[in-house]
């Protein structure tokens, strides 16, 4: 599937929300209904917020896609809004995201299009996902323009690999996780490996090919060699 990578902006929802998981076998009326009752009771009151995009949302996981989360249904507001009661305000955190868009109803593709974006296998970080929808008036099927977005793991930015897990990450002088490297790169405040950039991406390549990725090295170190200088450790030198 195509799809873009886009760094996005805090942005903060209000709206109404449920908690379910996708093992609960009402997980599909609970978010229905949801839906059904923002439009009911919630709507009216958004009218005039920052724009008349409807947001879908699933954050706080209790264990990625094997546990609970909180589903929201809402719009875009600016911080201090006056709400309605029974309104609850939700951040969708800034950060890396993976973009995918497309033209469809509502009620029958975004639950097809979800189960293809699993099968894509993304570094994901289960802070926060979601759904834009920008609804076409008068249509039968809930007729849309549809992005959704995927928060993708940060990056070590010496190596590029995907820190899912905090214990991917390296460690500052103080002993504090590092934001920005991995635990193979970086330990107590310094890199673990005194090398050039291409020495890196030989070394990563190395560990890829015992995995049993990238058939194609000659390929695979061409990508590497455009990517690997947007890295922080190396767009410094």
């Amino acid at each position: 599937m195509k799809y873009e990578v886009v760094a996005l902006q805090e942005k903060i929802i209000a709206g109404i929300a449920t908690r379910t998981s996708n093992a609960d076998p009402e997980m599909k009326q609970k978010i229905g209904n949801l839906w059904e009752r923002y439009y009911q009771e919630i709507d009216t009151s958004l009218a005039e917020k920052k724009n008349q995009t409807v947001y879908g949302l699933y954050t706080h996981y209790e264990n990625g896609v094997s546990g609970s989360y909180e589903a929201w249904v809402g719009k875009q507001v600016q911080d201090g809004d006056s709400m309605q009661e029974g309104t609850r305000y939700v951040t969708i955190p800034a950060g890396q995201y993976a973009k995918f868009s497309f033209h469809g109803c509502a009620e029958k593709d975004v639950e097809r299009f979800w189960q293809e974006i699993w099968k894509e296998g993304l570094p994901r970080k289960f802070t926060c996902d979601f759904e834009e929808y920008a609804f076409v008036e008068g249509s039968d099927c809930h007729e849309a323009d549809i992005a959704i977005y995927v928060a993708l793991a940060d990056f070590c930015q010496s190596c590029g690999m995907p820190m899912t897990e905090d214990s991917h990450r390296g460690t500052n002088a103080d002993g504090s996780k590092s934001k920005e490297y991995c635990c193979y790169c970086y330990a107590n405040g310094a890199f673990v490996a005194d090398c050039t950039m291409e020495q890196m991406i030989d070394f990563c390549l190395d560990i890829e090919k015992d995995a049993g990725r990238y058939q194609d090295r000659a390929e695979a170190k061409r990508a590497m060699m455009a990517y690997f200088p947007l890295l922080k450790r190396w767009s410094q030198r």
